[in-house]
């Protein structure tokens, strides 16, 4: 009887740990739907292709415990209706523990409503300040917001003596959330809008609504848009003789724009994160390494430069496994340890997360942008 008994707690044991074993080698599912294809395939493709890149290294170094964090990609197709289903998969059938990913800001809107039913834990890559306020609780974004890009422009006209603007935005999300931080802010900076203009956001030509802008006393334009746009509106600035200091939102500031524009677009400007000016950074910025040791990793692995869109990933990534490594997959305690990240050096910026706070940055991460010789170029 006792040596009955000592089998069966023996292959109780085996088992037990067979399980253990199994478990310990179970990946973490992580849910990643990009655009990755389309007009913003650029950025997809950099997001996907950082969060691979990081996700070996992380899994090389033995993982959460031994278990490997594995992505699960789906195109989105800059699609919103795409996005959801995606979404909606991801979730339901995948069984993903969290997600990372959603490139643009119309997608973004149009999902948030299901992460929030399904209490996902959520990190998203699109910068559209609407997606986190008001603050939803499981949503969280990564990129610099509309609100504290908009602050820095703002910052640099009272500088210049500019107190009249024009400003012309895309029907959409990203164009949405760029004008509402603008006519939000505008009023508490002495600026008034003397032009307030939309647009669809696919257009090849828009000559005539920033022909109409000759005809104000506009001091300068503001132009906030995505896709191809910001290129086809600094084309017809220049066709059109405009004398006028322009800004553009932060969505221009990508190699695809300055390969579309070249010295047409020299002395226009943007503010964005200091990922694109990092080796301009003093030695003392705490994000001049994280942001120099990303961009040699991907120049590296894929033998092409980095953009900040690829960088919005590898922020995602180690916020991420932070939060993982604290709350584990459960997913309530997840959403709690990402909601508790402080003082995270990224290359976006020093993330400080709270219960008010889903975007994490401040304007401090912020630093404007202007072409010179065709070239975006820090403005210190």
């Amino acid at each position: 009887m006792r040596q009955k008994l000592f089998i069966i707690s023996v292959v109780i044991m085996i088992s037990l740990t067979l399980v253990s074993f199994a478990s310990a080698e179970d990946p973490i599912k992580i849910g990643a739907p990009l655009a990755l294809s389309g007009k913003a395939a650029f950025a997809g493709i950099a997001e996907k292709n950082t969060l691979i890149m990081c996700a070996e290294e992380f899994n090389k170094a033995g993982g959460l415990d031994g278990r490997p964090i594995e992505f699960i990609f789906y195109d989105t197709e800059m699609n919103p209706d795409t996005a959801v289903n995606m979404v909606k998969r991801l979730i339901k059938k995948d069984q993903v523990v969290a997600i990372v990913g959603i490139t643009s800001s119309w997608e973004g809107m149009a999902v948030l409503p299901i992460l929030e039913k399904e209490e996902m834990p959520s990190i998203l890559l699109a910068s559209s300040s609407g997606l986190v306020t008001p603050v939803r609780k499981w949503i969280f974004k990564i990129p610099s917001g509309d609100n504290i890009v908009v602050s820095k422009i703002m910052e640099h006209m009272k500088a210049n003596g500019i107190n009249k603007i024009a400003l012309i935005s895309s029907s959409d999300g990203y164009g949405e959330g760029g004008r509402d931080s603008i006519l939000t802010q505008a009023p508490g900076n002495g600026i008034e809008i003397i032009f307030d203009e939309r647009f669809a956001g696919d257009e090849t030509d828009l000559t005539p609504l920033i022909n109409k802008i000759k005809n104000t006393n506009a001091q300068a334009v503001v132009s906030w848009s995505s896709k191809r746009t910001p290129s086809v509106v600094a084309l017809n600035y220049h066709q059109l003789s405009m004398q006028l200091p322009l800004y553009l939102g932060h969505a221009a500031l990508a190699p695809a724009f300055i390969k579309a524009v070249g010295n047409v677009a020299n002395g226009y400007m943007t503010a964005s994160m200091k990922f694109d000016g990092a080796s301009a950074l003093p030695d003392s910025d705490p994000q001049k390494k994280v942001c120099l040791d990303y961009q040699a990793a991907y120049q590296s692995k894929f033998g092409e430069a980095a953009n900040q869109f690829g960088a919005t990933g590898y922020d995602a990534f180690y916020i991420l496994v932070a939060a993982l490594k604290k709350g584990g997959t459960e997913k309530a305690k997840l959403r709690d340890a990402i909601e508790q990240i402080s003082n995270f050096v990224g290359t976006q910026g020093i993330f400080n997360y709270s219960p008010d706070d889903h975007a994490g940055l401040e304007a401090d991460s912020i630093l404007l942008y202007k072409v010179f010789d065709g070239d975006w170029k820090p403005m210190f």
